[in-house]
């Protein structure tokens, strides 16, 4: 049996990775700050096989004002560290505390399919 390796990422790699949206949905905001995000459901090929899934189904994500704002800047040029930064000072929250709730939560919406990260070019041979 083969296990697939992920290859080791340093957390200076992490940090300059750049979020980028990957699920084309509806924001509809909220009056606190915060949004909900719909995204329609598309079966995979097994699944789609055994049942069936009615035309325009959604799946809604809910989102708080923090949540909301780091979804915005999940644009592919952002950088991790930067939106970090971003909004430590706007929220007047602490770099470290910032850095380990948001980076949790980044990592929630990769597990979701919301997001993908766009790593920096770990090569030194780069000309």
């Amino acid at each position: 049996m083969f296990w697939s390796r992920k290859p080791k990422i340093t957390k200076p790699q992490a940090l300059a990775a750049k979020p980028l949206q990957l699920a084309k949905c509806t924001v509809t905001e909220a009056p606190d700050g915060g949004a909900q995000l719909k995204v329609p459901i598309q079966p995979s090929r097994i699944a789609g096989r055994l049942f069936r899934v009615p035309e325009g189904t959604t799946k809604t994500f809910e989102l708080e004002a923090i949540g909301y704002s780091v979804w915005k800047q999940c644009d592919g040029k952002t950088s991790v560290q930067q939106i970090i930064r971003r909004l430590s000072k706007q929220y007047n929250i602490s770099l470290r505390e910032m850095e380990v709730s948001t980076v949790a939560f980044l990592q929630t919406l990769v597990r979701k399919g919301l997001i993908g990260m766009a790593m920096p070019d770990a090569s030194p041979d780069k000309e």
